[in-house]
């Protein structure tokens, strides 16, 4: 599996009730992924895919999110929804704030959900008005 074969794997588990825009933009970068709308509002998604989890639970998980891309997230988390999506094999970890920090296999394998689970928690965002909260298996920096 790749990074595009993850979004559409998550695209293709999406209600149909939440519109989706695959975002493919060649003149400004940083721009994330994708955008999903619903009655609840916006979010903004950034994915990122590796191909598998490191083998010590110390280690950082190398993804290439660019400084562009982290800026252009925490520029809009002020007025929208948004998120850092890091897949690897089958699940995923939802990142909602400090997209910078490292991530460390063991954090992942704490709190990485499956990806089926990731279209629910799109679906929630954009049709609840829970985007700003913190889930129990969302990353936030302070867990």
């Amino acid at each position: 599996m790749n990074e595009h074969s993850f979004v559409r794997s998550i695209h293709n588990a999406l209600s149909p009730d939440v519109y989706k825009w695959k975002i493919h933009d060649t003149y400004t970068g940083g721009v994330p992924d994708a955008m999903y709308a619903g009655p609840a509002g916006v979010l903004f998604v950034e994915y990122k895919y590796v191909k598998s989890l490191p083998k010590k639970d110390t280690t950082v998980i190398r993804h290439s999110l660019s400084a562009l891309q982290c800026a252009w997230l925490e520029r809009m988390k002020v007025s929208t929804s948004v998120a850092l999506i890091l897949g690897i094999e089958d699940s995923a970890l939802i990142i909602v704030d400090d997209f910078a920090a490292n991530i460390y296999k063991s954090r992942y394998v704490e709190q990485s959900v499956p990806r089926k689970q990731v279209a629910a928690w799109i679906y929630d965002q954009t049709h609840s008005g829970r985007a700003n909260e913190k889930s129990t298996r969302v990353a936030s920096s302070s867990e």
